[in-house]
């Protein structure tokens, strides 16, 4: 049993074996961290400093939006000018926003500005997760592709690393010593972090050269399969945002609300897990299927909440939840590669976390007003219905007809319809 699990989670050490994927791999998590601490410590700021969530939660939606917007734009322009470029003048934007944000709040300026202010931060949203996705598609998709479901499940459980840890981080720093303190920090990270993974230039894709004639044609999105694809990962988004405001009025009706970062921690943690044995497996079933999959046993683990009225029990159910988390989101990253241009692959995913993004904060906001209304047990009754359309729109899911040919299988590669060959720096 042991040295099967060896071989088994030696995958991971067999694509961590070369030291530039260690290197950008790091950077890219290390570039990330602002993703989980930057909505919390904007909320810790204003609420600790003005005694408003109100105002909190406007800035945070004004940033959160902005981010979800700009994404697909900052996908297109890393495609099109490089990683390395791209990812600076972004994280030099976001460290301009949010040291707006600090001071405005601190200065007790109108709420207008600290609002533009946090828009600025937003349209400097990191597209650090989608960089290092295509760094690895780069690597992998002629040397070793077999290997590229262990790299986005190893990417996959570093998004959940970021998340168990960025808002322990940011709390601790916003309360052990200022909240100002713990957005400086965030700047400081993200810069790093960019700076980081933007000068590991021999890891970078090449760029994308406007096509002509047929290569033109087959470098299209297709906007079918991206409009679905978009309306899953926001159904998928709607389910996080959803469950985070959920799970904390449950601990506050429960008077345990210290509680609810731990509940919270128990479901990423679930994820964790599920992503790395995710990574051991050799699929013999397309993504398509696999992310159908994952959101029909999503929605199965929601169900059981509302029979459960106790925090032992629904963090034990959580926990179950958090199983299905992450293969569903390796699943849509591994189709969104195998149905795009690969010169195209980081807007596409941008798209995609654009869609995310997108229900994360719609999520967030229509189960605020069922729990205002209903309770916690409303919401639960909505969450239910949030995963049911998550399961209506992954069955709508239609991928191009010349990629349903290659399905079956591992994630398949699509050429680069250009040819990297003819690319030059």
């Amino acid at each position: 049993m042991k040295s099967a699990m060896t071989r088994a989670f030696g995958a991971y050490g067999a694509v961590l074996s070369d030291p530039s994927a260690r290197r950008f791999t790091l950077a890219g998590l290390l570039a990330r961290l602002p993703l989980s601490m930057t909505g919390l410590g904007i909320v810790l700021l204003i609420s600790l400093t003005t005694g408003s969530f109100g105002r909190a939660g406007l800035v945070t939606a004004c940033a959160t939006l902005t981010a979800a917007v700009v994404l697909p734009w900052w996908g297109r322009r890393i495609d099109r000018i490089g990683q390395a470029r791209v990812l600076v003048i972004a994280a030099v934007l976001a460290a301009v926003g949010l040291t707006g944000v600090t001071a405005t709040v601190l200065l007790g300026m109108p709420l207008w500005l600290t609002c533009l202010a946090a828009v600025v931060s937003g349209l400097g949203a990191t597209s650090a997760g989608s960089a290092v996705r295509a760094r690895w598609t780069y690597l992998l998709r002629e040397r070793e592709p077999g290997q590229l479901n262990t790299a986005y499940s190893l990417e996959a459980v570093f998004d959940e690393v970021v998340f168990i840890v960025g808002p322990v981080l940011v709390t601790f720093l916003a309360t052990a010593i200022h909240p100002a303190f713990a957005l400086g920090v965030v700047v400081v990270l993200g810069l790093a972090g960019a700076i980081a993974l933007a000068v590991q230039r021999g890891t970078e894709p090449p760029l994308a050269v406007p096509a002509v004639g047929h290569d033109r044609a087959s470098a299209r999105l297709s906007l079918r399969f991206l409009i679905s694809v978009m309306l899953a990962c926001a159904a998928l988004g709607a389910l996080f945002g959803g469950m985070e405001v959920v799970v904390v009025a449950f601990a506050r009706e429960h008077d345990i609300l210290p509680y609810a970062g731990a509940i919270l921690m128990v479901w990423a943690a679930g994820s964790l897990i599920a992503g790395l044995v995710t990574g051991t497996i050799h699929w013999k079933v397309g993504p398509r299927r696999r992310f159908r999959v994952g959101a029909v046993l999503l929605a199965a683990s929601v169900l059981p909440l509302l029979f459960v009225d106790h925090p032992v029990g629904v963090a034990g159910l959580l926990l179950l939840s958090g199983l299905a988390i992450a293969p569903t989101l390796i699943s849509s990253v591994a189709l969104t590669q195998s149905s795009v241009p690969a010169s195209r692959l980081t807007e596409a995913l941008g798209w995609t976390s654009m869609g995310m993004a997108t229900g994360v904060a719609l999520g967030a906001a229509v189960l605020g007003r069922v729990i205002d209304g209903w309770g916690a047990r409303g919401g639960f009754m909505a969450m239910v219905g949030v995963a049911l359309l998550l399961v209506a729109s992954a069955l709508a899911i239609r991928t191009p007809a010349k990629q349903l040919r290659a399905e079956p299988g591992t994630p398949a590669v699509v050429p680069d319809p250009i040819g990297a060959e003819n690319l030059s720096r």
